[in-house]
């Protein structure tokens, strides 16, 4: 996943740079640097399966990684 399809999937999903690092666990740093270079393998596969969730399936991930 490059930078531009990590951003325009955080902007379909609805999240913000911080939001995203939040939910992948990653530092603020991090999250700003997935902006500019594209996300690791892992992070970049959360975020494309969160965009094949529905949002109540996306909502019951979230809360549960968050909790």
């Amino acid at each position: 996943m490059t930078a531009d399809e990590y951003r325009a999937a955080l902007k379909r999903l609805g999240l913000t740079q911080a939001g995203a690092s939040r939910l992948l666990g990653v530092s603020d740093r991090t999250g700003r640097a997935y902006a500019i270079d594209g996300p690791t393998g892992p992070a970049a596969r959360v975020i494309q399966a969160l965009e094949f969730m529905t949002p109540t399936q996306r909502a019951k991930f979230t809360t549960q990684i968050a909790a």
